[in-house]
């Protein structure tokens, strides 16, 4: 359902964040002991005694070059549809809030209304605010699409374990459902709308059900069409943010080498990108928050023959804790700051 302005949209209520932070940091806590519990020994404590601290300024430098390069991702998008441009406060919120938002909610899903809000706030209108919200996340599958080929050698290898053969074929899985699902919304969404109105009728007759959907392809339809709009009269922009959606990755997934080279291990530098990417796809469709222990559970399968078991732990929890945990917590502060009563006018000036 299209919005107008920044009172009619919902904001998650704080009682559902505090069961969702209660969830997460439950899974998070767990996750954390069943790693070091299988994992850890008295070599891992004397490794940690011999850290190279000269990678930590290179670690805080990646995350925060990562952070800025993607809210200069946003900036853009929003430039590109509304010729303004957004002070960076806003965009980092975006960022931030949706992260915590996402990590507190089942399927990763809670973000997006808390997105909308600010970028309204920012000045944007909603609809603007939901097509720039819809792009950044097609042009982050579409540079999924682009490295995809690279990833064919780790889809192919012959894993051994179960975990491993099991994240294997779910990630082919989720890789063919998800684009088989974009490309029918992009350019076949009348037989996929047939199907959803079919099996929300009850003997023959509409149901809220079907209310609901007619609203749902109703936006969808509205956005095909800004989106094809976009592409087709701002090549240009979509160029550049494309190129600017796959080098702004970089950043965050070299935290995991330098961690390594942090813990005296050497790892292929692009071999330990692309097992990041390859595990992006394990991060769709879990139901628990942010993907909580599915993702640390893959991380330590994917590296577990490069990196010895003593160490493979402590490393999944850094690198969980630094690219994910640590902006979740920003986020939290920001969120609750946001939502407050007394927080519903900002200071962060607007775009003009």
């Amino acid at each position: 359902m299209t919005l107008n302005s920044s009172s009619e949209i919902k904001k998650p209520s704080r009682r559902s964040i505090i069961i969702g932070l209660r969830v997460f940091t439950s899974l998070a806590v767990l996750t954390i002991i069943t790693l070091l519990i299988f994992t850890a020994s008295r070599e891992t404590w004397e490794a940690l005694l011999q850290v190279n601290p000269i990678y930590i300024p290179g670690i805080l430098g990646s995350l925060t070059l990562y952070i800025l390069f993607e809210s200069t991702r946003i900036r853009l998008i929003v430039h590109a549809i509304t010729g303004k441009w957004i002070p960076l406060g806003y965009s980092l919120q975006v960022i931030f809030c949706g992260a915590f938002l996402s990590a507190v909610t089942p399927f990763q899903a809670g973000g997006f209304p808390l997105q909308i809000y600010i970028l309204n706030r920012a000045g944007i209108k909603v609809g603007n605010a939901s097509l720039a919200l819809l792009l950044r996340a097609l042009f982050y599958l579409s540079g999924l699409i682009l490295l995809s080929p690279f990833l064919l050698p780790y889809l192919q290898m012959p894993y051994e374990g179960r975990s491993m053969q099991f994240l294997s074929k779910y990630v082919i899985f989720t890789y063919i459902f998800l684009f088989g699902l974009l490309f029918l919304v992009l350019f076949y969404p009348r037989p996929l709308k047939r199907f959803f109105y079919s099996i929300s009728l009850h003997n023959s007759r509409r149901t809220k059900w079907t209310k609901l959907l007619y609203k749902i392809f109703r936006e969808i339809h509205r956005m095909r069409m800004s989106f094809f709009s976009f592409v087709k009269n701002k090549k240009l922009y979509a160029l550049i943010i494309l190129t600017l959606t796959i080098i702004v990755y970089i950043p965050n997934y070299s935290i995991a080498p330098l961690i390594l080279n942090g813990l005296s291990i050497k790892v292929p530098y692009f071999d330990t990108l692309l097992r990041q990417i390859f595990l992006l796809f394990t991060a769709f469709f879990f139901p628990t928050p942010g993907a909580e222990g599915i993702i640390e559970g893959g991380f330590t399968a994917l590296f577990y023959s490069s990196v010895p078991r003593h160490l493979i732990g402590v490393f999944t929890i850094l690198w969980r804790f630094i690219t994910y945990h640590l902006v979740v917590i920003i986020g939290g502060f920001l969120t609750l700051k946001i939502l407050h009563p007394k927080q519903s006018s900002s200071s962060i000036p607007r775009v003009s």
